[in-house]
């Protein structure tokens, strides 16, 4: 559940990535902590256990122009994938403005994806919200391995939503998936802050907002690589959205 600071003007949202052990949780925070500009994200903590571990950043406020006069601050966390550790995944959901699941698209892994989804929609609801009406984004991890599901396949036993999905492979640096992955569960999640919250006058202005957040993160990233490098490190091109809508039905074991 957000919170409103009103001393310091910001509104505190946190964001969860989910998913199976080693699917690549913490590579996305990974990437996505050596990508954003280092003036405006903090440092990345790792809560270590025997086999896995917990790493969470603040992202400092992005100016996303007039929400309720106030910026935005994320706290952007993972949980371990291990099933010992479910009693700390439940409690890193607890108050999560929106999740990104981030599935092993190694076909020998479904199960584990199948279980790891339904083990979201539990812990959720351990924490009073619904994984049928929470900011979620579908992200299917390790599209450069051998063997891996097709995503109309990951589509069709995962996303019974019909929400967004990406593939990404968050080794790469160059990867965009990771990041347009995050852009969108931040954009959803905003969307929801509207109506949650009252924000925004109205759904245009709802959308004003998100494309500025979507702006400004990617500059922040261009910043970050120009910072490192002294000069663009990519030639600069229109990202793409990679915004992949189910082609198959839906599987409707996923009785949430």
């Amino acid at each position: 559940m957000a919170q409103f600071n009103y001393n310091t003007r910001e509104i505190i949202a946190k964001v969860v990535y989910y998913g199976p052990s080693v699917g690549g949780k913490t590579t996305n925070l990974q990437w996505l902590h050596n990508k954003l500009d280092p003036r405006s994200v903090g440092k990345l903590f790792s809560l270590e256990t025997e086999a896995d571990r917990t790493l969470f950043f603040d992202l400092l406020p992005i100016n996303l122009g007039n929400i309720k006069g106030m910026d935005l601050r994320l706290k952007v966390y993972t949980v371990p994938g291990q099933v010992k550790y479910n009693s700390t995944r439940k409690m890193v959901l607890t108050g999560a403005d929106a999740v990104a699941f981030v599935a092993d698209s190694d076909v020998k892994r479904h199960k584990e994806n199948v279980e790891s989804l339904k083990n979201l929609a539990e812990n959720l609801a351990a924490n009073g919200l619904n994984i049928r009406t929470i900011p979620l984004v579908l992200q299917y991890n390790k599209r450069d391995i051998p063997n891996v599901l097709p995503i109309e396949v990951m589509d069709k036993k995962l996303n019974f939503r019909g929400l967004p999905s990406f593939g990404s492979i968050a080794i790469d640096p160059n990867d965009q998936g990771v990041l347009n992955c995050f852009i969108a569960v931040l954009v959803a999640m905003v969307e929801s802050f509207g109506e949650k919250y009252k924000i925004g006058k109205s759904s245009d202005e709802i959308k004003r907002i998100t494309e500025k957040l979507e702006k400004n993160l990617r500059e922040h990233v261009e910043r970050s690589e120009t910072g490192k490098t002294g000069k663009k490190q990519r030639e600069e091109e229109e990202p793409g959205k990679f915004v992949i809508k189910p082609t198959l039905p839906r599987d409707q074991s996923l009785n949430f």
